[in-house]
């Protein structure tokens, strides 16, 4: 099995332990302990915790053990237990082997679960037995029950000489990601489920570089790139020491980590820093001792060595012949490698793995060779230090080497923050030089002006690569097939239709949609009683509706704190209590956010919000309100409060005189439903909200104040797409529900209705038809007197945006439904304007500027074809051009205008040919090519000359073809060679860009702005590339 598909077997295995899980879907605590062969420490580890959760009520607990391949007899130990609280074992398969895979797992369990996850290190296991571990407990959870997402811990009681965290890790965390911890490798943490969703979900994009050890440094700079609020918890356990090849192992996969997160995370780390944030330490453990190493340094110094020899050039390559001088001075009497030679080593390396074509695998194995170099330095220094040292000194010589390797690491962290400027310019200049020129977007309509622009390729699961043009395009055809389907089955209409017909079809439909609409549902909109009658006959078609939202007497309490004067006073009522009295509280505070002002309403959503806990919310009737006569003179016209999406109550206005348009009950009966469907979709909102028990007021908070629109593939468009998923689901019901009663009109004319939602289509003659009934009542609710247009309705574009966003990830190898939950997630934290490709999909490129094509209904002008056409025919007797000539460029010089020009001969290839003219009639016709195949990348033609003149040069850019990719070249001739006809001597400049599908450039020959601008086609769009200079590739 290739590594390639380790996404598939881990999805795989999941699956498999879903089974495991049934019995404690409502469990919400995990209890999380990765492990490899550590028979005896974990048994004990496992014996203390069950004992510490005895005592623990109130929350139900599950016991996940997942252990690395090599792991079969510890997890044997483990299912002989005869353990009190339930729990789970399994091993991951050979090929996800590492703590990270492990972990992994845990985070998933977690997140299946909806739990919190405390999780564990075997090194918890100590000596001290059980009541310390019930401390230990207790302060990890309790801090993720409050404001903080992570608690992270640390078992570290003494300093260690041998610290990858503080001798790499730390130190990058605060000049990379400007925070502070003590111990950023402590494998101990406690997570809310909140950022378990997250972290499972980002998980998938990061592949091999978190299986393994590097997870650790991964859960934190998540944490840091997310702005989560993190603590830090010292349990002054045991480190775990291991032998020095397993050692560097650990080393490689944390180096690796943090390369590929300072590799993602730049737009972070880029940023000025003025202030470091140093976390909250919720118990701290002073360090009494240094730890003591367990190598020779003989040993490190061989393993330096060796590695230094196996990787000599790529050593030079990234520091100065000084620097490695010093490094490879090995058997000297004072062997030292300076903080300064160690963070060039660590920053040049970091840049080489970044931007260089080296084997990223030597970097890393170069990298942990030298740091077993830096810390047999580190040991000789203090080994030093200690050898002068006064007996004298007694018990207070601990003191002393802890505080030295304390300077050290400040010392080491200075170098870092030093030399980081540095860094930040050779990270800025390599990405300018390393950035590709241009970076494929397919810029596609399937509703004209509203395009889906997206990367034409996407590496999914396991690196699948996904074209999305292929996606679109079986999509519009599926969709173009659906209009046809519609409007020729259903609507019954000939397929050669001309576009009126097509139209005035679709306006027959809504015409007959209106009647049976106003024959199932009666009633004067205009008036009270027929608007009554309307709401209250649509609503028997659905009963018993309900909304999962706050409760009653949260609603009742805001009202008497909060009087709602300017509908009391209509009412004739000077007290809240005899307001209550006669209004349902409910009915109250939907009619109060009409007729009080923004300042009183968001006063009263504040109040709410503020003391909302999971116990304020309850599930009740969702019922219309019909604004009465004599209320509606104190309504603020179109105003809708937030608080209106808590009452579980549907507002509904009559229709003023002369409104409404030619379908009014469409627009009542649409717009009803997809209130109603509103409401469901809030309903799963909040029941999530409280089901996580954690932030209930921020999150419902950010669900109704801070809602922002966003794009076409924001959370809130696809949550609003939601929304008439629902409407349309109810239409459908409704079909289903008057064909069981033998009503055949009703029954054809809502499935009608369901089945056109969303489609439309750009008709022969240009016309842009919709079929949904929501567009067209819409559209004539508003004042339209035609049809609708693109840019009169969303229905159509958020439909199909919606689906195309499905199938795309369906295809990368993801679970669409998944869509649905991180919608939620995004709304929930107050980002609902987010674009869903930047979390759902890997990172796209958001420094590409679409400009949507404006269209015209001017005539193009009158162009005059030139009488002696054609200029320039095929030849039969030249084997070169005997089957085409075609697609010239032109370049006038003096008098004359030179044609180059594509021909195609009897081999099927494409050479250029030269014409010379004088502007109409063709002087001179070379007899052989100018131009011919000669490099690989053109073995197949020289096609579509496109040529211009720059001081003393001619260049022409032309698209060189394989046979397989089309790709934008160039040449150049000096002007006087080619007017003496030295066509030999034209030099190829390059490629344009490499490896992309791209044809038709030309570059324009004036700098605008002090650039050159080249325009060119990746199909089907037209791009611009801005250069400096004309150097190839651009």
């Amino acid at each position: 099995m290739t590594r390639f598909n380790t996404e598939s077997l881990f999805d795989q295995t999941m699956k498999e332990i879903a089974p495991l899980l049934q019995r404690y879907t409502d469990y919400d605590l995990v209890l999380g302990i990765p492990f490899l062969d550590e028979q005896e420490r974990l048994v004990n580890l496992l014996k203390s915790v069950d004992n510490v959760l005895e005592s623990w009520i109130g929350r139900r607990q599950l016991i996940v053990c997942v252990g690395d391949i090599s792991a079969g007899d510890s997890l044997q130990a483990i299912k002989e237990l005869n353990l009190k609280h339930p729990h789970i074992e399994f091993l991951m398969p050979a090929e996800l082997s590492g703590r990270g895979m492990s972990v992994r797992a845990i985070l998933e369990i977690s997140k299946n679960l909806d739990a919190d996850l405390l999780l564990f290190s075997i090194g918890m296991a100590c000596a001290q037995g059980v009541e310390t571990e019930k401390c230990w407990l207790d302060s990890l959870l309790t801090p993720i029950q409050g404001q903080y997402d992570m608690v992270l811990a640390s078992l570290r009681r003494h300093s260690g000489v041998d610290s990858i965290a503080h001798m790499l890790a730390a130190p990058i965390l605060e000049s990379f990601y400007g925070c502070r911890v003590s111990d950023p490798l402590g494998g101990i943490y406690a997570i809310s489920h909140d950022f378990i969703e997250e972290l499972a979900h980002e998980a998938r994009f990061w592949g091999e570089s978190i299986s393994g050890y590097g997870i650790d440094f991964w859960l934190l700079t998540r944490a840091l790139s997310w702005d989560k609020n993190i603590c830090e918890l010292n349990l002054g356990g045991e480190i775990v020491q291991y032998n020095l090849e397993k050692r560097n192992r650990i080393f490689y996969e944390i180096a690796q980590t943090i390369f590929e997160a300072i590799k993602r995370d730049s737009a972070i780390w880029l940023k000025d820093r003025l202030v470091i944030k140093v976390a909250d330490i919720l118990a701290r453990s002073e360090v009494r001792n240094p730890d003591p190493v367990n190598y020779p340094i003989f040993e490190l110094l061989t393993n330096f060595t060796n590695g230094c020899s196996q990787n000599s050039a790529l050593l030079s390559s990234c520091l100065s012949p000084e620097m490695v001088t010093e490094v490879t001075e090995t058997m000297a009497d004072n062997f030292h490698i300076s903080d300064r030679v160690w963070v060039t080593a660590v920053y040049n390396l970091l840049l080489h793995y970044i931007f260089e074509d080296e084997a990223k695998e030597d970097i890393l194995s170069l990298l942990t060779a030298i740091y077993n170099g830096r810390i047999a330095s580190y040991m000789e220094e203090m080994n030093t230090f200690s050898n002068n040292l006064s007996p004298s000194f007694g018990t207070e010589i601990n003191e002393l080497m802890v505080r030295k390797m304390d300077s050290i690491r400040l010392r080491l962290n200075n170098e870092f923050w030093q030399a980081k400027p540095m860094f930040d310019r050779g990270w800025l200049s390599r990405q300018e030089q390393f950035k590709p020129p241009i970076i494929p977007l397919g810029y596609m309509e399937y509703v004209p002006g509203k395009p889906v622009v997206v990367l034409k390729k996407i590496a999914g699961k396991d690196g699948k690569m996904v074209a999305t043009d292929n996606i679109f395009k079986e999509l519009r055809k599926r969709y173009e097939k659906r209009f046809m389907d519609f409007m020729v089955e259903r609507l019954e209409i000939s397929a050669d239709s001309q576009p009126q017909a097509l139209i005035n079809r679709i306006e027959n439909f809504m015409v007959e949609t209106e009647s049976v609409l106003d024959r199932l549902l009666p009633g004067d909109l205009r008036s009270y009683q027929g608007l009554e009658s309307f709401v209250e006959g649509l609503f028997g078609l659905f009963p018993q509706q309900q909304m999962f939202t706050i409760n009653s007497d949260m609603l009742r309490e805001m009202v008497v704190r909060f009087p709602p004067i300017n509908l009391m006073i209509p009412m004739g009522v000077y007290k809240p209590s005899e307001l209550l009295s006669r209004m349902d509280a409910r009915d109250i505070v939907s009619y109060a956010n009409l007729m009080e002002s923004w300042i009183y309403t968001d006063r009263d959503l504040i109040w709410l919000l503020d003391n909302l806990k999971p116990e304020s919310f309850e599930l009740v009737d969702i019922k219309p309100l019909i604004l009465h006569e004599e209320l509606r003179t104190g309504l603020s016209p179109g105003k809708l409060s937030n608080l209106n999406r808590v009452t579980a109550r549907i507002l509904v206005k009559g229709l003023e005189t002369d409104k409404g348009g030619k379908y009014p009950k469409i627009r009542y009966f649409t717009n009803l439903l997809r209130r109603i469907a509103m409401s469901a979709n809030y309903s799963q909102l909040f029941t999530l909200i409280v089901a996580q028990r954690k932030n209930i007021s921020t999150k419902t908070g950010n669900s109704l104040l801070n809602l922002q629109k966003g794009d076409e593939f924001s959370a809130h468009s696809i949550f609003e797409n939601y929304h008439h998923r629902g409407l349309v689901a109810k239409i459908k019901q409704l079909a289903n529900d008057f064909n069981s009663q033998g009503d055949e009109q009703a029954s054809r004319i809502f499935s009608l209705m369901a089945e056109s939602y969303g489609l439309s289509q750009v008709l022969e003659n240009g016309t842009f038809l919709t079929c949904s009934s929501w567009s067209w009542a819409s559209y004539s609710f508003k004042g339209g007197l035609n049809i609708p247009t693109p840019l009169t309705t969303s229905v159509e574009s958020r439909w199909f945006n919606h689906e195309f966003l499905e199938l795309l990830y369906e295809e990368l190898g993801y679970d669409p439904n998944e869509i649905m939950e991180i919608v939620f997630r995004h709304i929930q934290s107050g980002k609902s304007s987010q674009n869903l490709l930047d979390t759902l999909l890997p990172t796209r490129p958001k420094d590409v500027a679409v400009v949507v094509q404006e269209t015209t209904n001017e005539p193009s002008k009158h162009l005059q074809r030139y009488e002696g056409n054609p200029l320039l025919e095929p030849s039969e007797d030249s084997f070169w051009e005997s089957r085409y000539v075609l697609n010239p460029g032109a370049l006038r010089i003096g008098e004359q205008v030179y044609l180059f020009y594509r021909a195609v001969g009897d081999d099927n290839i494409s050479r250029i040919g030269l014409a010379i003219t004088d502007g109409y009639r063709v002087i001179e016709r070379l007899p052989e090519p100018i131009f011919s195949p000669e490099i690989p990348e053109e073995i197949m033609g020289c096609e579509d000359p496109r040529v211009i003149q720059i001081g003393d040069k001619i260049y022409m850019l032309y698209t060189a073809y394989d046979g397989n990719i089309a790709q934008i070249a160039a040449a150049s001739i000096r002007v006087d060679d080619f007017l003496q006809g030295k066509h030999d001597n034209w030099q190829r400049e390059g490629l344009a860009f490499k490896n992309i599908w791209d044809k038709d450039a030309i570059i324009l020959p004036e700098k605008i702005k002090g650039k050159y601008v080249v325009y060119h086609r990746i199909e089907p769009s037209m791009w611009v590339t801005y250069c400096n200079e004309i150097k190839f590739p651009l």
